[in-house]
């Protein structure tokens, strides 16, 4: 599928993360991620061989804007919870825009921690600096 207009789209929901929260320059993506198993080079020829796995992973990072209100905050949070599968693992299915292979993927991701930091407090608000959100493929 080709773009479509969004980032990461919760499968269980079927909710697209609002762009609108993202720091565009601060998005990063390292898609179909590979693990080397070993990798030596041969005592003669000294050719490098590589083991490599099979399966390839991705890892997702962004912060959001700054200057979150408190409701900007909670429907953040919404998103994620709203759709864990596992909520003691914050594991979440997404479907993610792959920038190596210019199409969606969906995988299992979990989503560490996130630090709240806030910039400002009303008698009605809280105003916080940006969020920093991480998603790791299991």
């Amino acid at each position: 599928m080709s773009w479509a207009g969004y980032f990461i789209k919760a499968t269980a929901t079927g909710q697209i993360f609002p762009n609108e929260y993202i720091a565009w320059e601060s998005y990063e993506s390292e898609p179909n991620h590979r693990e080397e198993i070993k990798a030596y080079r041969d005592d003669n020829t000294r050719d490098l061989t590589r083991v490599t796995a099979e399966g390839t992973k991705t890892s997702l990072n962004f912060t959001t804007r700054a200057n979150l209100h408190l409701a900007d905050k909670q429907a953040i949070q919404e998103f994620f919870t709203n759709a864990e599968s596992i909520a003691l693992e914050r594991k979440i299915n997404l479907e993610y825009w792959n920038d190596e292979d210019n199409s969606y993927h969906t995988a299992d991701f979990y989503r560490p921690d996130i630090k709240f930091k806030i910039k400002k407090i009303t008698a009605d608000d809280i105003i916080y600096q940006a969020l920093e959100i991480d998603l790791i493929e299991y």
